[in-house]
């Protein structure tokens, strides 16, 4: 089967627009490399109407350096309203998807003479500022800049990288480990190593139980998984914390909804980690068996919830919000 080719929808905003539009060597080029121009614009506030109106379909906008913000009879070499009022709507328009701007002047070293208050910052720090001329150079920008954006990799890192930073300054290995199973589950991969998935994703809920006993969110005797699924249980006849040798936690430390499938998780985990006959819930036996991702999913989107969780509740520890530790020591009698 004949796989189509990607097909590259851009808005052209140049004062020349109409002659950029008739240029044969650039149709041609552009058609070979399936660069489609949904539409060309003369000024900025067209261009802005233009993005507004083609949003959902829109790969790329290329500019120009000296064009005007709204339509004038003659267009002076040192206008760069429009350029200017583009970039200060850059931003808006890449809050819900990456839409990359391309900057293609034949005026340079102009606008750097002109431009002293960081007006051409985002095209220099991307890369995306290319002498008018150099048409095949914009065209591979083009193609390869949004190639990247489309890319699961790109998808994956914007959409989780928080979650990715919290796990790394926990501890590296644990933010690559958590990287790479979200790049894993978006490229829906077979997971044929559940024994070494299950144990990574294990060691990431064992690092944030060290670093909860590190900041007195737990206390130092909770000393493993075992013992913080018990800490966290809930007795659904008193609707009391379990607790662990008479500790317990305060009143809304860990959000009940968390509390009670973190015992779950931790079951999973702890029999997904090994490979032995006397395994209660034969957990990698199961996901080899049936080649399915969901159950290795649900545990990985539980620990990162857990993971925002305990970043949540340290920011409050560190920003003064709580005061620790956030646990309570007394006797208790069923």
């Amino acid at each position: 089967m004949i796989m189509s080719a990607n097909v590259y929808n851009v808005i052209w905003a140049d004062d020349e627009c109409d002659t950029l539009s008739k240029d044969n060597a650039i149709r041609q080029l552009f058609d070979d490399n399936n660069i489609e121009v949904l539409k060309y614009v003369s000024t900025s506030e067209a261009l802005k109407i233009a993005i507004e109106s083609y949003k959902d379909k829109i790969d790329a906008v290329i500019v120009d350096g000296n064009f005007s913000k709204t339509d004038v009879e003659y267009v002076d070499r040192s206008d760069i309203s429009g350029l200017i009022h583009t970039v200060s709507f850059i931003e808006l328009f890449n809050v819900k998807r990456d839409i990359p701007f391309f900057l293609y002047t034949a005026r340079k070293v102009l606008l750097e003479e002109i431009c002293k208050n960081g007006e051409l910052d985002y095209f220099k720090n991307t890369e995306r500022l290319i002498q008018k001329g150099n048409i095949a150079e914009l065209v591979n920008r083009i193609k390869n800049d949004v190639d990247h954006i489309h890319s699961i990799e790109f998808t994956v890192k914007k959409k989780y990288q928080t979650l990715i930073s919290i796990a790394e300054e926990l501890d590296e290995q644990s933010g690559e480990n958590l990287h790479q199973f979200l790049l894993d589950e978006a490229r829906d991969r077979n997971f044929d190593k559940s024994v070494d998935m299950f144990g990574k994703l294990r060691a990431i809920l064992e690092v944030i139980l060290d670093s909860c006993k590190d900041n007195q969110i737990v206390p130092e005797i909770v000393n493993s998984l075992n013992d913080f699924k018990r800490y966290w249980t809930l007795d659904f006849r008193t609707h009391e914390w379990f607790g662990y040798n008479n500790y317990y936690p305060k009143d809304g430390v860990m959000p009940k909804a968390i509390a009670c499938s973190l015992g779950d998780l931790i079951d999973v985990l702890q029999d997904g980690s090994h490979k032995k006959q006397d395994l209660n819930l034969h957990v990698s036996e199961y996901v080899t068996e049936a080649k399915s991702p969901f159950l290795f999913r649900a545990c990985l989107y539980l620990v990162m919830d857990i993971l925002r969780w305990y970043h949540d509740i340290n920011e409050k520890l560190i920003n003064g919000e709580i005061q620790s530790p956030l646990y309570v020591q007394h006797s208790r009698t069923y």
